[in-house]
């Protein structure tokens, strides 16, 4: 700064000139409408423009006194570095008299307290109020015409000063752009330095994914700024379907319904775990795209069930039968018996050492009733053509094991579940019985009632596999069934008894044809009501043992806030 005697021997000098202003209304002191150079905004407002009433009782030496204090106290506290309190008293200097060089002082403490718009404000003001034959006050003083265009090039300088700009945003790939209506001011990624001139912009935040964020700010010239932004990811539509209807839905680990879930979520990726007890946990990587409905059918697999032992225990028995049945051709007691042994022994032996551990209890299922089916097939297809049991026996035992082995090819490739296989087995057996029934019937030739037999099993193996297209039913599901086609058989005859009380054979009579029908017809409908009724009484038994299920869902508030909710849900 000038010093103070050579500055206040300036405003002494020129107190016959001042005094004019000082006397005047306030407002002859307010400056001319000029170019202010802000683009995109208006000047800062300064506080010179907003001087207080001076008190009319105050003489113009007292005014100059006082002013001559307050510029005093500006200058000590400018050299102190307390910028702000020398704005405060140099201001106040320049209300009691407004002369021009104070707004230098102001201008330059402005400048060192980083305040670039109020100081280029005040510097511009302080050249358009320099007048035009302003001389030195002293010879100390700088040339009032060499100090405009030095102050001058000064402004440019500062007005140069660019803004710097740092924005941190999560995620840390966003893009931010900074425009006004006139331009496109800097463009950059999340964590770089942007510089603009100063000037009001709209920031804009964009990641993909999320929503983007826009933002006014007031760039100062040389200010630096910095900016945080967490923005908000996308949100999109989930609906999850499981069946069955009462497995439990995990969304990254957190229970979020039973059976069903649907939800607005953020749009990223989640984990899907369904889990019920008795099936396969399901895991699954589920992208939620912005603004659309992912849809997620989950169909549990049950657990498979390891039936090796089972099988084992049947290849020894089937493996004593088939040996037999085909050294029956040789019509020798001694070598049947004897192959049989043999037999059992290789079946028992080699299913021990070379059947895996991991032996599903569907495939296991499907070959005991393949080799059982075999069996039938053999035995019946021969009979069609002959009754020498030389030759029955020893095709029905062949078969036994082309059905064995065909069932457990079958049962690996398909993957058949335990249930499938008993409803599979549910069905050739209750065919077989309908077509032996129906050839005890009509006793027709031995050849007719072989056929019969034949499409009665082949009937029923056809329905069967159609079936477990559209059931799924468990083991114990179908022995149910399978009980209640006993039962109907078993009442069928007890209510023939009742109806024929006399037809029936004492103890060592032969059954006349009349009587054999009677049974069979009974046996036949009695199979079918009770097969009927022991499908529909457990129709439900494989369902969930409660109609009410436990849900967990959201709801949205009138606020639109969000909150969880809990309860049961079911169908009546």
């Amino acid at each position: 700064m000038t010093s103070v005697l050579v500055r206040w021997a300036t405003i002494a000098a020129l107190a016959v000139v001042t005094s004019v202003v000082t006397s005047a209304a306030p407002a002859q002191a307010q400056p001319q409408s000029r170019d202010t150079g802000f683009i995109g905004k208006g000047p800062p407002k300064l506080e010179i423009d907003d001087c207080p009433v001076r008190d009319p009782s105050l003489t113009e030496d007292q005014l100059r006194k006082r002013g001559a204090e307050h510029y005093t106290r500006g200058e000590t506290l400018y050299l102190q570095g307390d910028y702000l309190g020398a704005v405060e008293e140099l201001v106040a200097s320049y209300c009691k008299i407004p002369y021009y060089s104070i707004l230098k002082d102001i201008g330059q403490a402005y400048e060192r307290k980083l305040e670039y718009e109020l100081a280029i404000a005040y510097l511009e003001r302080y050249i358009a109020d320099i007048p035009i034959d302003a001389k030195r006050a002293s010879q100390c003083a700088a040339d009032p015409q060499e100090d405009k265009e030095n102050v001058g090039r000064r402004v440019h300088v500062l007005r140069d000063l660019k803004a710097h700009i740092l924005v941190q945003t999560q995620p840390s790939s966003a893009r931010i752009t900074i425009e006004n209506q006139a331009r496109i001011a800097a463009r950059g990624q999340s964590g770089e330095e942007m510089l603009v001139v100063g000037d009001i912009y709209q920031m804009k935040v964009e990641a993909p994914g999320f929503e983007t964020e826009i933002r006014t700010i007031d760039a100062q010239i040389g200010k630096p700024y910095t900016y945080f932004f967490e923005l908000t990811p996308l949100k999109g539509q989930v609906s999850v379907q499981v069946t069955p209807s009462d497995a439990r839905i995990f969304l990254d680990k957190r229970l979020v319904g039973i059976g069903r879930f649907d939800a607005r979520l953020d749009a990223k990726m989640y984990e899907v775990m369904t889990e019920r007890q008795g099936r396969i946990t399901e895991r699954r990587n589920v992208e939620v795209l912005p603004n659309q409905i992912r849809r997620v059918q989950v169909e549990l697999t049950p657990t498979p069930q390891f039936g090796r032992r089972q099988l084992v225990l049947f290849a020894s028995l089937g493996g004593a039968t088939v040996s037999g049945s085909l050294l029956y051709a040789f019509s020798n007691t001694g070598i049947s018996a004897f192959g049989s042994l043999g037999g059992g022994v290789a079946g028992l032996a080699g299913s021990y050492f070379y059947l895996p551990e991991s032996v599903t209890l569907g495939t296991s299922n499907l070959t005991i009733t393949s080799s059982l089916g075999g069996a039938v097939v053999g035995a019946a297809g021969s009979l069609v053509f002959t009754s020498d049991q030389r030759i029955v026996q020893p095709v029905a035992g062949a078969a036994v094991l082309i059905g064995a082995g065909a069932g457990y090819y079958l049962g690996n490739r398909t993957k058949i579940r335990p249930g499938d296989a008993a409803l599979i087995n549910t069905s050739m057996m209750w065919g077989t019985a309908s077509g032996g029934l129906f050839a005890v019937s009509f006793a027709p030739p031995r050849s007719v009632a072989a056929g019969l037999v034949l499409s009665g099993m082949g009937m029923g193996a056809i329905s069967g596999v159609i079936m477990t297209r559209y059931f799924d039913i468990s083991r114990t599901h179908a022995v149910l069934i399978d009980v209640g086609g006993i039962v109907g058989m078993l009442g069928g005859l007890a209510i023939e008894s009742l109806a024929y009380p006399t037809a029936q054979a004492q103890p060592g009579d032969q059954v006349d044809e009349q009587t054999r029908e009677h049974l069979a017809n009974f046996a036949l409908g009695g199979m079918a009501v009770g097969l009927i009724g022991g499908g529909i009484l457990s129709r439900n038994f494989d369902s969930p043992n409660v109609s009410l299920q436990p849900t967990i869902g959201t709801v949205t508030a009138a606020d639109g806030s969000r909150t969880s909710t809990y309860g049961f849900s079911g169908s009546f």
